[in-house]
């Protein structure tokens, strides 16, 4: 930075001299020119500090007093793992680790409060020696050496061998290659870490041990990756959460539910590839944006290099901790590439993403970001052997690329480097970026290739996120397709599936709502698809059943079409009552051409597929006939009308994705069956019979009509019609125009040489429920990447799931399959899971699917004799919720003097406190709280407690006022009388930017992100609370002030923001009306206002208390109430039943007794083990805050202000039986804790007394659910 500020120096010291020359004679001319060129120097600078920020290749950590040691390591076996990164050839220059300094030996110089017993200075000394502690990082000494990194690390230093790894992975602007396969990555984001599992130790009252066997981890995980593989993606995105992985200071935790290589080891055996994103920093959605509370907590280290909200100077020390990290968890990865041949013969990881959002920008599109921060985390994964592509994803479309500011910047930057005034850029090796809505804004490659100097890369989006909303994201089906016809290589798409956003990862998101604990997901907690998640769905399926000829595509305007094909192939698509831009036609590449076919792909199918994606939605009817016109290749160029036309409409998403010129069948030439043109999209694509026969899934003719037009004469059997036809531009050939019948059926296609293809003809609410089994994209194996590419497909029942071979099939026990009827598709009869369901060949019970012998019927549950039990199935399912018992309905108070209060200093201690510069203390008057961030109490809660002894003649107003400030939510209680409260928070709702943020937050204080303005400040009035003694009494009455904070999470240090420690808790406390300088002091010094206004607040006393994550193993998961695991004090509580059927109670919160706490057990009998994964919600309803744990797991909160609140314990189609709760025929515990504010509560007298207060109550109810 000092050479930044040398240079600006240089020139705008002169620049200024010659302006003031120019002010003084007036020549208004030269005073704005003089202006001007100071801006453009001022930029010029920033540019040059951008691209080049004085970072050393080297940066060394070392404590001054001691030799460095690695930090202590956790895995799944419990052994240190020092050992373990040595052999995967770390640099041994970089090798050295931070470590805490002896601070024993430093001389420490505290003075001790001037007033209070000894035991109050052990108090003080104790909180002073904590904060020392947590700046042990101003005692370490970094060590520059080397040349810039702006002249080592080059786009080509770290570039992607695809020389050495292009056969097991590779890439161009078209797609991914894996195994020489194309592919499109397909992902959603997977937070392994919100997916809370039971602690056993935190149910039994204890914080430090966490237990988990992998085997119940991975059981959890797995069926979660298996929803996201059966709705139709490929690959899923993992953000690894640094926070969650080290709550401590030089430990870290890979076991249990922190077990990286547990998790990698079953994406591969489940066949999904993974985007591994390692930060540090991983997403907005996060508290302190996934950093540690640790680090955060030492406000000597600049986050993300901010020095100031949108001004970035370089920190070694904070690049030192992100080395550690990359130390830790890059070991956890190498090994799991997709490039690795490991013990299961393949990798899954395909890109490597480094830092989140790193370049954002000003509102002049000036960069923020320093290069040298992508160029030291690229040079870092490459010296840790990462393998594969390194992928970046801080630009965002379409403000980064077609901008006028970016343009310009753009240009601007041409010319300084032209000029060597900056250095080059740098660029890893894919640069991908966010779309915040793809459909009303499409993504341009050459505008892409533009920016990112990629002109054979593909196009990434790893967060195209859509317009989000109450219920869901209506246009996620949408942003698919077009993402898709826009010819997007790689997307992954943000909170697809609502995974339970436990304890205080992200406090805000905590809340729990009607519809579960948070509607903007695609998917819910349940698993239950809303409308459009089913169409996005259907959309992922389409496109993955044909994704080995359209992953590979180029529009077919970009290149000239092959005139002359061995076959009749369809050249173009038109539709003439839609827009040409409604309908975009892509081409399939000719990427492995053959010795004796220019057209012909290794397996000898002629590579000239055409994908059309259709976009209706200016259509007022859906269902509204369409007129689809097909040229032939050798039908000439001028003619209008195509070669032959077919007919159909685009069914509810008002859009669709048609296929042509597919072969089915092995073998070459006339032996396969060839699909000319299709106006019926289709779904599924099963390969039967060993490849001789496929089996497709349609839309019967009232949801999505349409026709097959196949080459040559065909037998059709089933149900469908045929009709053999010619047309003009295919001489001497026939074709066989295929129309299915209206309804549910099935059709049979034959050709001559015996290739079939089963049409399955499904109504909407199969669709609906329509899963598909995918092949493995292990090297070792075809499955899935031949011309049928899935395995199999069921539908009937919401929550089936299909392993990666097609041969087994997992259903949910719940009431969801309750006389339903499901069906797989299969070449073989299925295993199911439960074993309490089977399949079985149709008995003629329903005739629709009875001839086809691949289609295999759900029959109805069997008892433990084998026999059918469908009677007592209809009657368990009727008295699910009585399978259920609750016990042990008990309650109890918190009590505020058993709390582990720690005294807090006061103002006399500010001078001493700067001194040994701990803490960013606050000057303002009457200040006593510091920030809750400084001791680590990062939870909701910070509870602060003042006692203060009042006497009359101390009293020196009518009025005795106590005014504070606080983020975010305040309740006080005055002598056990609760005052209510009040609320300092600003959620904003465009803080998408650094601008619109930074202008957000000085608007409203309290704000979500940005920095927050000093104001908040509320008044209360609490004279008639407060106690006198007499006047001659020895000491005044005690008065005892209790003042609870909730915290609704920290910053995240988003879009160039320096919020991450922005103050919590209490900020400031002032008290007015009474003064304790007493008899002892003359009456000037009384009557000094100035004086008196100071010096009172010194006799009152101030605690504070919480809980310290930085300690816990599982920092996330606490209220910040330090009596949360209490097991005393608990006494029986009187139910209230509300409900006949069901459990359900009424509860009373006395505002005025505090924190109070409910608990019961639940039971479950041996017939509620058949409907596990039942869901089972919590629903309170109440004006009363209240906190929900089961099992001892913090899952969610319900906010005084909303009406109702609805928490899933356990059950649903993700899975999720095992994770928070015990298996639902054990007994599981359930705790709420609830307080409330004495203005919402349901009777209060209207005139106050001092000495009674009764009927202060908030009733509050809770009651069991199955239903959403």
């Amino acid at each position: 930075m000092a050479g930044i500020l040398l240079e600006s120096g240089v020139v705008l010291v002169p620049l200024a001299c010659a302006a003031v020359y120019i002010v003084v004679t007036s020549n208004k001319l030269l005073t704005a020119i003089s202006f001007a060129a100071a801006i453009v120097v001022l930029i010029v600078v920033r540019l040059r500090y951008h691209y080049s920020s004085g970072a050393r290749s080297d940066v060394i950590v070392r404590s001054s007093s001691q030799a460095s040691t690695p930090p202590i390591t956790a895995t799944a076996s419990g052994k240190d793992e020092s050992s373990k990164q040595a052999k995967y050839g770390k640099p041994k220059k970089n090798k050295s680790k931070k470590k805490v300094a002896d601070l024993a030996d430093r001389p420490a110089p505290i003075r001790q409060r001037s007033a209070g017993s000894d035991n109050e200075a052990g108090e003080f000394d104790e909180i002073v020696q904590d904060a020392r502690n947590h700046c042990d990082i101003d005692d370490e000494t970094i060590e520059r050496c080397g040349s810039l990194l702006a002249d080592t690390v080059t786009p080509e230093s770290t570039k992607y061998d695809s020389e050495l790894y292009g056969s097991a992975l590779a890439f161009d602007h078209r797609c991914f290659y894996i195994n020489g396969h194309p592919t499109w990555i397909l992902a959603a984001d997977f937070d392994y870490w919100r997916i809370p599992i039971h602690l056993p130790s935190l149910a039994q009252g204890q914080r430090n041990v966490i237990g988990a066997s992998d085997d119940v981890v991975k059981d959890v995980w797995r069926r979660v990756l298996l929803q996201y593989k059966a709705t139709g993606f490929n690959a899923v995105r993992i953000r690894f959460h640094w926070g969650f992985h080290s709550p401590t200071k030089e430990k870290y935790d890979f076991s249990a539910n922190r077990n990286v290589g547990l998790l990698l080891t079953l994406c591969e055996d489940l066949g999904i590839l993974v985007i591994a994103c390692i930060g540090p920093y991983i997403g907005d959605d996060v508290q302190g944006g996934g950093f540690p509370f640790w680090l955060i907590q030492r406000d000597h280290i600049r986050l993300r290099h901010l020095w100031r909200s949108g001004l970035k100077i370089w920190d070694d020390r904070f690049a030192a901790a992100q080395a550690e990290w990359y130390d830790q968890i890059i070991p956890m990865l190498v090994g799991h590439e997709v490039v690795t041949k490991n013990a299961r013969g393949h990798g899954c990881i395909v890109l490597l993403q480094l830092e989140n959002h790193l370049n954002s920008r000003t509102s002049l599109n000036l960069p923020l970001a320093l290069q040298d921060e992508t160029r030291l985390l690229a040079r870092m994964a490459r010296e840790r052997i990462i393998r594969v592509p390194l992928a970046t994803n801080n630009l965002c479309w379409p403000n980064d690329f077609n901008s006028f500011g970016s343009k310009a910047w753009a240009a601007a930057e041409k010319k300084l480097r032209a000029y060597r005034i900056i250095k080059g850029p740098y660029y890893p090796d894919v640069s991908a970026f966010s779309v915040p809505d793809i459909d009303k804004t499409p993504v341009d490659i050459d505008g892409v290739a533009r920016v990112t100097k990629g002109d054979n890369v593909p196009m990434v989006a790893l967060e195209l996120s859509g317009l989000r909303s109450a219920g869901g994201n209506k246009n996620l089906s949408d942003q698919i397709e077009s993402a898709l016809s826009q010819g997007l290589s790689a997307f992954s798409i943000p909170a697809f599936f609502k995974l339970a956003n436990w304890g205080n990862i992200a406090s805000t998101s905590l809340t729990a709502n009607s519809g579960g604990n948070d509607e903007t997901s695609a998917v819910g907690e349940d698993g239950v698809f809303p409308a459009d998640s089913r169409s996005a769905r259907l959309v992922l399926h389409i496109v993955r059943a044909f994704e080995l000829q359209a992953a590979s595509s180029d529009t077919v305007d970009s290149r000239p079409w092959i005139s002359r094909t061995k076959h009749p192939k369809i050249r173009g698509v038109s539709i003439p009552m839609l827009p040409k831009d409604a309908v975009q036609v892509r081409r399939q590449w000719e990427h492995a051409p053959s010795a004796d076919s220019t057209d012909l792909d290794c397996n000898g199918h002629e590579k000239t597929c055409l994908i059309t994606y259709v976009d209706g939605r200016s259509l007022e009817d859906a269902k509204k006939e369409l007129g689809f016109r097909f040229a032939l290749a050798d039908a000439p160029v001028s003619s209008k009308s195509g070669s032959f036309a077919l007919t159909g409409s685009l069914g509810p998403r008002k859009r669709g994705i048609f296929v042509s010129n597919i072969t089915v069948g092995e073998g070459k030439g006339d032996e396969k069956l060839l699909l000319v043109a299709a106006s019926k999209e289709i779904y599924a694509r099963i390969s039967i019979d060993h490849g001789r026969a496929e089996v497709w899934m349609c839309a019967e003719e009232s949801v999505q009509a349409g026709q097959l037009f196949f080459h040559g004469e065909c037998q059709v059997a089933g149900h469908a019609e045929v009709e053999i036809v010619d047309i003009d531009h295919a001489k001497n050939q026939k074709f066989s125009f295929v129309i299915p019948k209206p309804g549910v059926g099935v059709a049979n296609v034959t050709s001559q040489s015996g290739v079939s293809v089963h049409i399955v003809l499904v109504d909407q609410q199969a669709l609906d429920t329509l899963v598909v089994g995918y092949g493995s994209y292990n090297r070792d194996s075809q499955m899935g990447l031949e011309s049928g590419a899935h395995t199999a497909a069921a539908w009937g029942i919401d929550g089936m799931v299909i392993n990666t071979g097609g041969n087994s099939v997992e259903l949910p026990l719940s009431s969801l399959s309750e006389g339903k009827q499901g069906f797989v598709i299969s070449q073989s009869r299925p295993k199911v899971t439960p074993e309490t369901f089977d399949f079985a060949k149709n008995d003629g019970a329903n005739s629709t699917f009875s001839s086809s012998p691949f289609i295999w019927q759900l029959s109805a549950i069997s008892n433990a004799d084998g026999d059918v039990d469908a009677v007592a199935h209809s009657e368990a399912q009727r008295n699910k919720m009585t399978t259920f018992s609750v016990q042990n309905l008990e309650q109890r108070i918190t009590k505020w003097g058993s709390l582990p209060w720690k005294l807090l200093p006061t103002l006399s201690d500010l001078e001493t406190m700067d001194q040994i510069n701990i803490m960013s203390w606050q000057r303002d008057l009457g200040m006593f709280a510091y920030q809750a961030t400084d001791v680590g109490f990062n939870a909701s809660h910070v509870l602060y407690r003042c006692q203060v002894h009042l006497k009359p003649q101390h009293i020196t107003s009518s009025q005795i006022r106590l005014q504070l400030n606080a983020r975010h939510r305040c309740t006080v209680w005055i002598n056990g009388h609760n005052m209510s409260g009040h609320e300092t928070f600003h959620g904003s709702e465009n803080t998408t930017s650094l601008k619109s943020s930074i202008i957000d937050a000085l608007k409203h204080p309290g704000s979500a992100q940005g920095p927050d303005r000093w104001g908040g400040t509320v008044t209360y009035d609490v004279t008639q609370f407060m106690l006198l003694s007499e006047p001659d009494a020895e000491e005044g009455a005690l008065n005892e002030i209790v003042i609870v904070v909730e915290s609704y999470g920290m910053g995240t240090q988003a879009y160039g923001l320096n919020d991450a420690r922005t103050p919590r808790g209490l900020i400031a406390a002032y008290w007015h009306g009474f003064n304790l300088i007493g008899e002892d002091h003359d009456d000037t010094e009384i009557h000094d206002q100035a004086h008196d206004s100071r010096t009172e607040q010194l006799k009152t006393r101030w605690e504070i208390c919480g809980v310290d994550v930085t300690q816990m193993p599982q920092p996330f998961n606490s209220s910040g109430f330090p009596d949360e695991l209490e097991q005393d004090g608990w006494v029986r509580a009187l139910e209230k039943p509300l409900v006949h059927n069901g459990w359900s109670t009424r509860v009373n919160v006395d505002v005025d007794a505090g924190v109070q706490w409910w608990r019961w057990q639940i039971s479950a009998s041996n017939a509620a083990s058949k409907f596990r994964d039942e869901p089972m919600y919590l629903r309170i309803v109440g004006r009363a805050t209240a906190f929900v744990w089961v099992n001892g797991v913090l899952l969610a909160k319900h906010r005084a202000d909303a009406e109702e609140s609805r928490v899933l314990l356990w059950g649903g189609l993700l899975g999720s039986s095992k994770s928070a709760l015990l298996p639902p025929t054990l007994t599981s515990e359930v705790v709420v804790m609830m307080y409330g504010w004495a203005k919402d509560a349901d009777i209060s007298s209207g005139i106050i007394a001092k000495d009674k207060m009764s009927n202060r109550n908030i009733s509050v109810e809770l009651l069991l659910t199955s239903s959403r």
